[in-house]
């Protein structure tokens, strides 16, 4: 019954409770097996959906389900009436839209792909040699390999050392991989790179993908997220450009200067401890998140256990609901 908010946890201490033998959080301890912070984060979620009550000092009474699930199921189909109503007004407009774009663009191809590492590589260095005014750059991967992170400095170094106006965001866990990156590869010279373009180079806690932008005339992006240089689009739709550049901006605004430090907020928490309870309240999986902070699994897990024991939490749901009533997120 999860779509009418009552997860597996929530719904097993319903059923217990409509027998109406459990009325301690004890019993339902000893009768569940689940722990009792798990237990009282179901009992409030049963409260928020009206299906229990408050009475004396158990754990309430619950409200005739005869009138409390019908009220979920109600309000449920209103939401359904509701969203076929959205679905129904952007289908229309999406039909507009798709006969706009075939009157502008009869062949139905809007970007052209590029396929294969090494022709992709070829085609970002030749676009690094053809940009003039503007270079705009997301790269995720903190982690990266030896060769991934030369790729980036140097097409980078090509197009700045020619005058043009380069900007490229990382995401924070960069900043731990700078020193390691120098060793390994031995080029103490990177160093003068992230010092001397100052604020040119900064980092998010996330990145949602991999892009490059030249002359605000191209961008360039992954077919795959997960293998983001195999496969390339290349995009010049004035359109579509155009958001993609307000996202730009809108990262470039929050982004830090890497050589600026990222202390913690008023609870402890790093800019990048932060994002991962984020995206952990999101539902993502571990996956997406290490792809987004540019992380290993790993780092994600242990980031996690490490938030879980700070909080007091054994599981993800329980996590949000703490970090929420802390104002963590």
């Amino acid at each position: 019954m999860q779509r009418l908010g009552l997860d597996r946890n929530t719904e097993a201490i319903y059923r217990l409770m409509i027998t109406g033998r459990y009325r301690s959080v004890g019993d339902l301890v000893d009768r569940s097996g689940l722990p009792e912070a798990e237990i009282r984060c179901a009992l409030e979620q049963l409260r928020k959906l009206n299906l229990l009550r408050p009475f004396g000092d158990g754990v309430g009474r619950l409200a005739d389900p005869h009138l409390g699930l019908r009220s979920l199921l109600l309000q449920q189909i209103s939401e359904i009436e509701l969203a076929l109503a959205d679905f129904e007004e952007d289908r229309t407009a999406v039909l507009t839209l798709l006969d706009r774009y075939d009157d502008l663009y009869p062949g139905g191809e809007i970007g052209e792909y590029v396929i294969g590492p090494d022709a992709v590589l070829d085609r970002l260095r030749k676009l690094a040699e053809r940009t003039t005014t503007e270079w705009l750059a997301f790269v995720p991967d903190g982690a990266q390999s030896v060769t991934s992170l030369e790729t980036t400095y140097s097409l980078e170094l090509q197009v700045r050392r020619r005058g043009v106006a380069a900007r490229t965001v990382y995401t924070a866990s960069i900043r731990n991989d700078v020193t390691a990156s120098r060793q390994r590869a031995g080029t103490a010279g990177r160093a003068s790179w992230w010092d001397e373009f100052g604020d040119r180079v900064r980092t998010a806690p996330s990145l949602p993908v991999h892009m490059v932008v030249i002359d605000r005339s191209v961008a360039v992006l992954p077919v795959d997220p997960r293998d983001p240089w195999s496969s390339v689009v290349l995009i010049s739709a004035p359109g579509v450009l155009a958001a993609l550049l307000a996202l730009f901006e809108r990262v470039w605004e929050s982004a830090v200067p890497l050589g600026r430090p990222t202390p913690p907020d008023e609870h402890g928490l790093s800019p990048q401890e932060k994002e991962l309870l984020g995206l952990l309240s999101q539902g993502l999986t571990d996956d997406v998140i290490r792809r987004r902070l540019g992380v290993s699994l790993r780092t994600v897990r242990r980031m996690a256990a490490d938030l879980f024991a700070r909080l007091g939490a054994n599981s993800r749901f329980e996590a949000g609901y703490r970090a929420a009533k802390r104002g963590w997120i």
